[in-house]
This record gives structure tokens, C-alpha cells and sequence, in this order.
């Protein structure tokens, strides 16, 4: 008995403190139109797609060329390496395009809310 008593006012005091405590979640927050959140999401693109996108073709191409030239003497070795080389370019194309998709799309959005 004593201890649903305890219970209940340690759950009513943790009620009681979080109510009182805590201020409303959606105070901060502004809005924003349709051209500002898409300059946003093509800025992030921008900033966080390309880099990552250059560095991982850039990794590529190095690895390829290492193996390349560790597999000189070696014919089947080395045209297998070379075999890579359409695949990375193709990639690197790849996310070009859908850069360039993704902000075509941005455009229109913008240009159809304004």
C-alpha cells in the first residue's frame, strides 16, 4: 500500500515538474517560402553532394591507377584494372546528372510556388 502511494506522488511530482519546466516545442520556428527552402536544400546539395561525390571518384580513379601500374607485367591483371575505369566515369556522370536533375526540379518548384 505504501508503495502505490509513493508511486503515484513520485509520478504526479514527475508530472508536475515536466509541465512546468518544459516550454512549447514550436516557439522557434519561423516559416519560410518555397525559394528559400529550396536555395537550402540546392546550398546542402552543393556543399555536401559535391565534395563526397568528387572524393569517392577521386579515390577511385586512385585505386585504379595503382593497381594499373602494380600489374604492368601482367595482361589479364591489367586490363581487368582498366575495365573499371568506363564504370567510374559512368558514376561520376551519374551524379552529375542527378545534381543537375535535382536542381531543375528545385527550379521548377520555385517557379511554379512564385
Amino acid at each position: 500500500m505504501l508503495k502505490k502511494i509513493n508511486y503515484k506522488l513520485t509520478t504526479l511530482y514527475v508530472a508536475f515538474f515536466v509541465l512546468v519546466s518544459t516550454s512549447p516545442v514550436l516557439a522557434g520556428i519561423t516559416e519560410v517560402d518555397a525559394s528559400t527552402m529550396s536555395d537550402k536544400i540546392v546550398g546542402v546539395a552543393n556543399e555536401v553532394v559535391r565534395p563526397i561525390g568528387a572524393l569517392l571518384i577521386f579515390i577511385a580513379l586512385g585505386i585504379t591507377a595503382f593497381k594499373l601500374i602494380t600489374t604492368a607485367n601482367k595482361p589479364a591483371e591489367r586490363a581487368e584494372a582498366m575495365g573499371s575505369i568506363p564504370y567510374i566515369l559512368g558514376g561520376g556522370l551519374l551524379l552529375g546528372g542527378l545534381m543537375l536533375f535535382a536542381g531543375f526540379i528545385l527550379g521548377l518548384m520555385t517557379k511554379l510556388a512564385g
